[in-house]
Formats: structure tokens, C-alpha cells, sequence
């Protein structure tokens, strides 16, 4: 008998009680096949039942009670079988005995805790045995009149039939049952997802929420090459401080809606939002090639939208400034176990966000550097070059190119 231990405590409960009912039945029921063995004077089976089949049950109901389960268990199944076999030997095949061990065949599935083999081989038992006894008990010891045998036939036979019932009935609604909790755990589940997806997705974006919620070691520290975007808008402070807070926070709304999803559909990441502007990354946490014309694709496209909406009069007129630059970067979570982040980190990181900068002293709103530059279809895109330029805290020059 396996001694795995039962899947759950409600599944415990649910067997111990069913099967405490059923011994308290076998018990009272033995007593009075007792004393109908005794009417019939079939001494033998007097002293079965006396001295066997309800002292087993009485074991059984205190080996419950004790909850020792897989003891009661197997001494009821035990008791079952050797009752039926003296049943059908003494009486014959007429007498239904024999009915109680299709009864029986179907309790080898009913313990949670027995092993697949101990099911299968005491199915295997209790077949032959129905077998073997329908040949060699066909007719008993005693012989009893037309009538009892009748009577005993039908009563053996609707009691199986009504006992059987009650447990495939069991068996169909505890599975049911278990497809309808399943059904509304996978439920939970995927709202609960989904859930945490669009919170993750509000802080930083969806497919990082997807990539941390998917794949543990994507929220490792891990170094990646990208593309890196920094964007910034214009004179945004003088803007804030001439209208009311509800006019800045639509403003801001739309702006950033619009631009969000420009950068995502060119499979870009916003990781922050500035207030003033954004910082977006090409190229992680989801390694691709060619991430450098993603970025520059997605340049435009915000390029673009701005002047739609400003045309539009959806926004006052507005200039922006991006700067974009590609390179070895360490992405990841950032910070303790109280707040983290996904962001970037190194010196590229840094060299994007100078090259942004320079907008204002170049009058421009798109800026690249070299290492953007050259992964660009040249007969599709031109750009000036502005030569190098010292960036702040960098003692070598970057080559940076005016994107129009």
C-alpha cells in the first residue's frame, strides 16, 4: 500500500467521513445478516459474522475514528471478499452473494491513497474470484426454498445496484466538481495575471511585465546591446507654468499615449516618463538584431504624430527634441527588496542622454550618433553630419548626425 499522504485535508475529511458512515452500515448490517443466518440455521455463517464480519467492521469504524484510514480500509475490503465467497459457498450462486463484489470492484478506486497497483491488482482479485466461484459454488452447501433464494437474489442485487449508484455518483460529482474549481482557478488565475501585467505595464511596460511574469532570469542584471532613446519637450516648464494642472495632465496624456505607442509597435520599451519627457530602450529585455532601425523608424514616427496632433489642434504647438544612441548596456532590476525598477545602466546609457541635449545648441529635434548612423539605409535616409562633439564628462569626442 502506498504511503504517500492524501493531496489535500478536505479530500481527508471527505473519505474519512464517507467511510465511517459505510462501516457503521456494514456493522448493523452484518447484525442482522447474523441473526437471518440464524433463522435459516446456517450455523456456519452464524459464527462468520459473530466472530469475523462484525468485529472487522467494528474495527474498521474505530481505526477511522483514529485515523488510521488505510488499516479500516483494507480489513472492510478484506471482510467483503472472504464474506462473499463463504456466502456463495454455503448458499450457491442464487443466493446474490456474489453481487457484493461488483460492490467491492468498484471501492478499489475509492481510497485517494492507494497506490495505482494496489487498485489494479485487488481489481484483478476480485475478478478471478467472481470467476472461479460462479464455476465451483454454483450450487452451496445448504439448499433453501425457490422463494428465499428469490427474495435474497433481488435483495442482494437492488442493494448492489443502489449502493453502486450513490458511489458512481460520488465519483461523477467529485469530478465535476474538480473541473469546475479548476475551471475557476484558471480563471483567477488569468484575471490575477492580467492584473498584475497591467499594474507592472503601468509602471513600466507590458512586454517587460510579460518577460519578468514569463522568465524568471529576465529579471536578472544582464548586459545587452541597444539602442537607447531619450526624449525631451521643449520649454515644457514655461508651458506647465502658464495653465492649470488639468490642462497639463491632458496634455501629458495624449503627448505620452501617442508616443508610447509609437515606440511599442517598432517593439521599443518606455522604461521611464520624465515629466518633460521619456527614456526608451530598443534591443532589451528581448534580444533582437536591427534594433537600431526600430529606434530611428520610431524617431520619425513621433516626429511625425507631434506635428499630426499639433495640425490637428489637439496640442498646442510644441517642439521636441530625441536623441539616440546604440551600445553595450546593463539592464535589469535596480534597487532593494522594498522598491525595484527595470533600467539601464553604463555609459551608453549617459552618451544618449548628452546627445538629446545637444538639440538645443544644434536647433534640431532629432539626433544621432555614429553608431545609429551607420546601421541606417542611406538611400532612404539622409542626415548632416555635425561632426564630433565633446560630450559632458566624456574625454572623447561622438560623431553626431542631424536626422530631418
Amino acid at each position: 500500500m502506498s504511503k504517500e499522504k492524501f493531496q489535500s485535508k478536505s479530500e481527508v475529511i471527505k473519505f474519512h467521513q464517507i467511510t465511517q458512515g459505510a462501516y457503521l452500515l456494514g456493522f448493523f448490517g452484518h447484525i442482522n445478516a447474523t441473526f437471518l443466518f440464524w433463522y435459516l440455521e446456517i450455523t456456519e455463517l452464524v459464527y462468520l459474522n459473530v466472530f469475523f464480519s462484525v468485529p472487522a467492521f467494528a474495527l474498521s469504524l474505530y481505526l477511522n475514528s483514529t485515523k488510521h484510514e488505510n488499516f479500516a480500509f483494507s480489513i472492510a475490503c478484506l471482510e467483503l471478499l472472504l464474506h462473499q465467497v463463504a456466502s456463495t459457498y454455503y448458499l450457491g450462486w442464487d443466493f446474490g452473494a456474489h453481487f457484493w463484489l461488483i460492490y467491492l470492484s468498484g471501492l478499489c478506486f475509492f481510497n485517494p491513497n492507494w497506490h495505482r497497483i494496489v487498485q489494479y491488482s485487488l481489481l484483478l482479485i476480485i475478478c478471478t474470484v467472481y470467476i472461479t466461484i460462479s464455476y465451483i459454488f454454483e450450487d452451496g452447501v445448504y439448499t433453501l426454498s425457490k422463494s428465499m433464494y428469490h427474495f435474497s437474489y433481488i435483495t442482494n442485487a437492488i442493494s448492489t445496484i443502489l449502493i453502486t449508484s450513490v458511489l458512481i455518483n460520488y465519483y461523477s460529482n467529485t469530478t465535476k466538481k474538480l473541473e469546475r474549481n479548476l475551471l475557476e482557478e484558471q480563471r483567477v488565475i488569468e484575471n490575477l495575471l492580467n492584473k498584475i501585467k497591467s499594474l507592472f505595464g503601468q509602471q513600466i511596460s507590458h512586454k517587460i511585465a510579460k518577460h519578468i511574469i514569463e522568465n524568471e532570469e529576465g529579471i536578472q542584471t544582464t548586459n545587452f546591446h541597444a539602442s537607447i532613446m531619450f526624449l525631451d519637450i521643449r520649454d515644457f516648464t514655461v508651458f506647465a507654468d502658464s495653465r492649470p494642472p488639468s490642462e497639463i495632465a491632458k496634455f501629458q496624456n495624449i503627448v505620452f499615449g501617442e508616443l508610447i505607442k509609437i515606440i511599442s509597435e517598432n517593439h521599443g520599451v518606455v522604461l521611464q516618463l520624465l515629466g518633460d519627457g521619456l527614456m526608451a530602450v530598443f534591443g532589451a529585455p528581448i534580444r533582437y538584431k536591427e534594433h537600431e532601425k526600430n529606434a530611428v523608424k520610431s524617431g520619425f514616427g513621433i516626429l511625425e504624430c507631434v506635428d499630426n496632433m499639433i495640425k490637428a489642434e489637439k496640442i498646442p504647438p510644441i517642439r521636441i527634441g530625441i536623441g539616440l544612441h546604440a551600445g553595450n548596456i546593463v539592464a535589469g532590476n535596480i534597487g532593494n527588496e522594498e522598491r525595484q525598477s527595470y533600467s539601464l545602466t553604463g555609459r551608453n546609457v549617459i552618451i544618449s542622454a548628452r546627445i538629446e541635449s545637444l538639440n538645443k545648441d544644434f536647433n534640431s529635434q532629432f539626433l544621432v550618433s555614429e553608431s545609429i548612423y551607420q546601421k541606417m539605409n542611406h538611400d532612404e535616409i539622409t542626415g548632416e553630419d555635425l561632426g564630433e562633439v565633446k560630450l559632458k564628462g566624456f574625454g572623447e569626442p561622438t560623431r553626431v548626425y542631424k536626422l530631418v
